[in-house]
Parts: C-alpha cells; sequence; structure tokens
C-alpha cells in the first residue's frame, strides 16, 4: 500500500517537484518551504523551487548581483561600456522601473517574506488604519515582534503577515497593485488554511482568526462578498470554538471550551482575546446586515455554548495599564444589555464598547423591521411594538451617550475612528427602525431626516482620501450594495440622496430629498 508521501509525489505535476530533487531524480513530495527529501538529507539551503516566472531564489539573486556588478564597472570606467544600466529603488512598493531592464527589486513579493524595509512600509501603511480593518492585536507588540529579525519564536504567524502585506498593498494604491494583491492573496490563502496545524507557535488560535478577520475585511471591501463570508465564518466559528465568547465568565458551565486557550500571559495579552471576541461579532452582524443575509451568531441565544459573558472592550491604553479588575467575572454580557440591566464590569462605555453596542442594535433593528407584516394578528402587533420601544429606548440611550471625537479621554486616530463608525450605525439603526414607517408617520419621518443629517454633517468632517471603515461604504462596489435603511430608506455614503421605495418603483430609486443643514 503506498503512502500518504508517495500518493503526494505521484499527484505532483510536472514541474513543481522542487530543483535539487528534479537534478539529482528523486521523487519530490512538493512540501514547501522544504520537501521531505530534502529535509531528511539535511540540504534545506538547497530546497527551491521556481516562482511564476520560472526563477529560483538564487537565480533572481545572481540576477541583481550580476546587474549591481554590471553598474559598478560602468561607474568605475564609464568609456568602456555602451548603454547605461539602470537601476531602480530596490525598496519601491510598486516595482515599477522605466526601461526593459528589471529593477534591483523587482519580484520582492514573490519571495517568502519581503527585505526589511520593504515590510516596514507595508506594515506601517496598514497600520496606519488597521483598526478600520478588524485589527485587535496589540499594535506595538505586533509591529515589533514582525520586524525584530531576533523575535522568530514570537514572529507572527506567516498567514497573519502575508495577510497584513496583501492589505499593506491593497491600501497604497499603487499602478502595480493588482500584480502583487493577486500573488500575496494566493499565498495568504495557502497560508491560513494551514495556520492551525502550526504545533510550535504560542498564539497560533488567536492569530488566525486576526488573518481570518483581515481576509474576512479585504474581500468585503472588494466586493467579493461571497468569500468574505466564508472568512466570516470560519472567525466567528473559531472563536466561538476556542472560548473567546466566555472569557472571565462566572457561570459554571461545562461547555469544555475554556481549555483551549491557555492562560493569558498578562492584560494586554487578555485585552487581545476580549477585542477578538467583540470585533468578529461587530464583523458578523454589520455585514449580514449589509448584504442582507443572516448572521453566524444569534445575540442574545438560548444556547449556553454561544452566550457571550466575555466583558465589554476596555480602551488599548486601559489594557497597558492593568487591564480589568482581577476579581472581576461577567455573564450574560449582551442579554443583561437588551433587558436594560446595569453592566456587571468592564468599560461599558469605552469607544470600542460603543462600536459594538451600535452594531448590535443595528443588526436587531434589522430583524425586527424584517418581521414585521401589515396582517399580524393582536398579540403579534403587542409583542412588536414592545420589541420596537424597547429598541427604540436602547437607541436613544446609546445615542446620547456618544461623544464627540473631541470630548473622549486621550484622543487618538483609532478612537476617533470608532466613534465615527459608532456613531453612522447607530443613525443608521435609527433609520432602519423607523424607515418602515416613514412615509405614512410624520415623526418616523423626522427621525429619518434626523438620523440623515447628522450621517451627512459626520461624512463631511472626514478629510479627502482618508481611509474609512469599508462598513461605511469606502468601496463604490459595496455603495451601491449598501442599504442602511432598507427597506424604505437608504443613506448614500457619496451623498447624492434617499433611496426610497414604492409598490410601484421597487427598491432603490433615488429621491432629491433635502436634508437641510
Amino acid at each position: 500500500m503506498s503512502s500518504p508521501s508517495s500518493i503526494r509525489s505521484s499527484a505532483l505535476h510536472w514541474g513543481q517537484a522542487c530543483i535539487h530533487c528534479r537534478r539529482r531524480k528523486m521523487r519530490c513530495d512538493g512540501a514547501r518551504p522544504i520537501c521531505g527529501q530534502c529535509s531528511r538529507a539535511n540540504r534545506s539551503e538547497d530546497c527551491q523551487y521556481k516562482d511564476s516566472q520560472g526563477r529560483t531564489k538564487m537565480e533572481i539573486l545572481e540576477e541583481n548581483i550580476s546587474r549591481v556588478e554590471t553598474r559598478i564597472r560602468e561607474l568605475e570606467k564609464p568609456q568602456e561600456l555602451g548603454q547605461s544600466v539602470v537601476l531602480s529603488d530596490p525598496y519601491s512598493i510598486d516595482g515599477s522601473f522605466s526601461d526593459s531592464t528589471p529593477p534591483l527589486g523587482y519580484g520582492w513579493w514573490t519571495l517568502p517574506d519581503p527585505p526589511l524595509e520593504i515590510k516596514t512600509v507595508l506594515i506601517d501603511k496598514f497600520l496606519d488604519c488597521a483598526s478600520e480593518y478588524g485589527f485587535f492585536l496589540n499594535v506595538s507588540r505586533f509591529r515589533s515582534a514582525a520586524l525584530d529579525p531576533s523575535a522568530y519564536y514570537y514572529r507572527p504567524l506567516p498567514a497573519l503577515m502575508t495577510t497584513v502585506y496583501l492589505l499593506g498593498i491593497f491600501l497604497s494604491h499603487t499602478t502595480s497593485s493588482t500584480l502583487h494583491e493577486k500573488t500575496l492573496l494566493e499565498r495568504a490563502l495557502t497560508d491560513v488554511s494551514g495556520a492551525l496545524s502550526n504545533n510550535h507557535h504560542p498564539q497560533k488560535i488567536l492569530q488566525t482568526i486576526q488573518a481570518e478577520i483581515l481576509l474576512g475585511y479585504y474581500f468585503l471591501a472588494s466586493g467579493r462578498f461571497l468569500e468574505g463570508k466564508y472568512h466570516v465564518t470560519t472567525a466567528v466559528s473559531l472563536g466561538l470554538s476556542t472560548g473567546l465568547t466566555k472569557i472571565r465568565s462566572d457561570r459554571n458551565t461545562s461547555t469544555g471550551l475554556m481549555s483551549i486557550l491557555p492562560s493569558p500571559q498578562d492584560a494586554i495579552e487578555e485585552g487581545e482575546r476580549v477585542d477578538a471576541c467583540w470585533t468578529g461579532l461587530i464583523l458578523d452582524k454589520c455585514w449580514a446586515v449589509a448584504l442582507a443575509s443572516v448572521p453566524n451568531s444569534k445575540c442574545p441565544s438560548d444556547i449556553v455554548g454561544i452566550q457571550v459573558d466575555t466583558p465589554w472592550p476596555l480602551e488599548v491604553d486601559d489594557y497597558e495599564n492593568g487591564g480589568f479588575p482581577s476579581s472581576m467575572t461577567c455573564s450574560y454580557t449582551i442579554q443583561k444589555y437588551f433587558k436594560g440591566a446595569p453592566a456587571s464590569g468592564g468599560n461599558e462605555m469605552s469607544t470600542k464598547a460603543l462600536h459594538v453596542k451600535a452594531s448590535l442594535l443595528w443588526e436587531r433593528a434589522t430583524d425586527l423591521i424584517r418581521n414585521w407584516k401589515p396582517d399580524m394578528d393582536e398579540q403579534e402587533a403587542i409583542d412588536f411594538y414592545a420589541s420596537f420601544a424597547a429598541l427604540d429606548a436602547l437607541l436613544e440611550d446609546l445615542r446620547s451617550s456618544l461623544l464627540s471625537s473631541d470630548a473622549v479621554t486621550n484622543p487618538t486616530s483609532v478612537k476617533r475612528r470608532t466613534l465615527f463608525v459608532a456613531h453612522n450605525l447607530t443613525y443608521a439603526a435609527i433609520m432602519q427602525l423607523y424607515g418602515l414607517f416613514a412615509k405614512v408617520d410624520k415623526e418616523s419621518n423626522d427621525k429619518v431626516l434626523m438620523a440623515a443629517r447628522a450621517v451627512f454633517r459626520m461624512t463631511s468632517t472626514v478629510p479627502h482620501g482618508s481611509s474609512i471603515n469599508p462598513i461605511i461604504g469606502a468601496s463604490p462596489t459595496f455603495r451601491r450594495r449598501f442599504s442602511i435603511a432598507h427597506p424604505t430608506y437608504c443613506l448614500l455614503s457619496d451623498g447624492l440622496g434617499i433611496r426610497g421605495s414604492s409598490p410601484t418603483r421597487g427598491i432603490g430609486y433615488v429621491e432629491d430629498v433635502s436634508l437641510g443643514t
């Protein structure tokens, strides 16, 4: 009977074996970065594969060295050489060049890891707006571990690093970004599919969840919704199965979830887990509304295993200053919030907590309005309007609690952006709740227009060219699909007006509605 390795080897297409095995005419299993044959022979340095252009890393380096040597000779004896050898910036992100001679850094995106200078540019480009794409890890620690060559054991997973490079290119908007994105995306998808099989990395679970969330945002922001929903589902499932919803739970439930993750090393690591829980929930709820689909997690839920006991998230500086009180425990965090009960612990008024609440209320308003029908019986009508009143009270309380970006303690760009999104989602929920009745009820119409004016005023404060959370509608494709106030009102993020619906004209036409000032 054939072994697994021989089955893999026989299934390899021509040209997929490593260079060393091909030269020695040995059967190669195609494992990357080091195949089985080279690993067993302790010849890892000889194991190389050709890139998409048919060159190995050694050949690329030899070409670069030859080009540099030619340029040095030209500078030493310019009269002996003909056409000048052109060298470009080896750390140019877009890899562009002016003539037929490839630049020194050409092809860096095909290497397992970019040069340090390019890596630094890509990481910093991403971190400038990482919070808009669901990045919940501590930024300082991540950047240090990613760029410190001596921190091999704590270096982020390849799946996470490649995904960060992908988003760094995506947010750079360079002329050659399409070529770079395709290569990096293929590698990121390959890496993330096997990330949990890394038995040695101390944070493989959390960083795999982070990579899945980033890929979810990337696909959704790119208009590739089916692929985005797949990664959202994966991230939410990993969070539930590893106990991220049960952090500091005071319930003695035999769910078996807490044993998967070891105890956090400090308050910052615990904060990353808390933020991972809520970031996944925000992503799931918001994009379910935007795409008119069903979220992966039901909140609140009657199922013990998926009920959220994790406390509301703190600000980054709070985690760095000690985090939650050591004796604090929580339970039924979302259920208690919806019932109007006082919080049992945690900073329920942090900008991140406000973002979570706005997302929950937006999805809840959407679900409630979806279940409305004109021919409800008496009990159904009583239940509907009771839920309507309770949700309206929560929205009004949240709206009054939202601070301006200047009023927040120790304001940072991340806090300002988070508040901006929380404000938008709160007003979107108000429009969602009242939009159904705005055509026939003046109070409802006034509520919708109040919310629309507020959003337009906020949108006008965003600097031109700033990166905005994709849920707001940064992508033109997404704007066409986005329905903040479906089915009756839809606020267009580019300020075109109010999109309405009618029995004869259908959903999606644009009315010229003056929002006033």
